[in-house]
């Protein structure tokens, strides 16, 4: 009788494991499924840098290599003040992209990047004008941006503006 309950007692605990992993594994097939179904060509990135300069740029610049990181960093530099923000460096796979786009509904504010997506060999850079009590108060009306963008470097890049 006790080796027939141990019997029972081990089939049972050996059907509940079973039982455990076959859940398990049909989760991780949904989660698989779901991170596949994802809409491809967005583009991760962070930001580097932000600030308000009057200076001569494009309204972006895509920065491939450390020469030209410094090259720009030179151009934003502050005479006023003998030590500049430290220059950043680049992993493989990534690019920095500088925006500094016409501000049109706010011309002392500032903006944010909502999102990047890759279409073709084009960025696309989604980004919306947002206020910017400092930049009001002073009268900046050029704001920049630098990001870290994970990714081959595109061949051109569409700033589009979602305030319109």
């Amino acid at each position: 009788m006790k080796h027939t309950f141990l019997l029972v007692l081990s089939f049972l605990i050996g059907s509940a494991e079973f039982s455990c992993r076959s859940v398990s594994m049909a989760n991780n097939e949904l989660k698989t499924g779901s991170i596949m179904n994802e809409p491809q060509g967005n583009v991760e990135f962070s930001e580097v840098r932000r600030l308000n300069r009057e200076v001569q740029l494009n309204d972006f610049l895509i920065i491939k290599d450390f020469s030209e990181t410094v090259k720009l960093y030179g151009k934003l530099a502050d005479k006023r003040f003998s030590r500049s923000a430290p220059i950043p460096t680049l992993e493989d796979n990534e690019f920095f992209l500088l925006l500094k786009p016409i501000m049109k509904k706010q011309p002392f504010g500032d903006f944010e990047v909502t999102k990047m997506e890759m279409k073709g060999s084009v960025l696309n850079v989604y980004y919306k004008e947002i206020s910017n009590e400092e930049y009001l108060l002073n009268k900046q009306k050029d704001p920049i941006l630098i990001l870290r963008v994970n990714g081959v470097a595109p061949s051109g890049v569409k700033l589009i503006n979602l305030n319109k």
